[in-house]
């Protein structure tokens, strides 16, 4: 089984299946997709969780649920390594086939009726918008640093 921690969830992958786990459970859990809702990463579980009366809700089957709970009496969740860039963690997770671009960079939306706010996701992932029109930081170029660079007086 591999773990992975991004915005702080804890994910698992194991025997080609996501898992999420769930704190309030104290168990991991199936999970079909993670993907940008509009505020923040969220995983998709509509499948599991549409029947809200049956007695193995969020699982697929008795046997799945017994299978999670041995996930988490066998793993140690202490030293999970965490993934920071979403395109890693969707690379790990193997749902690249579901990434679209959203401006300047992929990403996996959730459902296709998903707001697709560019500042919230950017304020979101703290990052600021990659454009050919606006430099990175800190690389201003000035009469100085050009002489300093070249050796030649101007």
């Amino acid at each position: 089984m591999d773990l992975r921690t991004f915005h702080a969830r804890t994910y698992a992958k194991h025997l080609g299946r996501l898992f999420v786990f769930e704190p309030t459970w104290d168990s991991f859990r199936p999970i079909s997709n993670i993907g940008w809702d509009g505020k923040n990463y969220a995983p998709s579980d509509s499948e599991y969780t549409s029947n809200v009366f049956c007695p193995h809700y969020g699982f697929a089957s008795l046997e799945e649920k017994k299978i999670c709970s041995d996930m988490v009496e066998s793993t140690n969740l202490d030293n999970v390594s965490e993934i920071l860039d979403a395109v890693e963690f969707w690379r790990w997770a193997g749902l690249q086939q579901k990434t679209e671009w959203f401006r300047d960079r992929p990403c996996v939306f959730l459902t296709p009726c998903s707001p697709r706010n560019w500042k919230q996701y950017l304020v979101y992932e703290q990052s600021r918008p990659r454009t050919v029109r606006r430099p990175p930081r800190g690389s201003r170029t000035t009469r100085r640093s050009k002489r300093l660079v070249t050796g030649r007086v101007l």
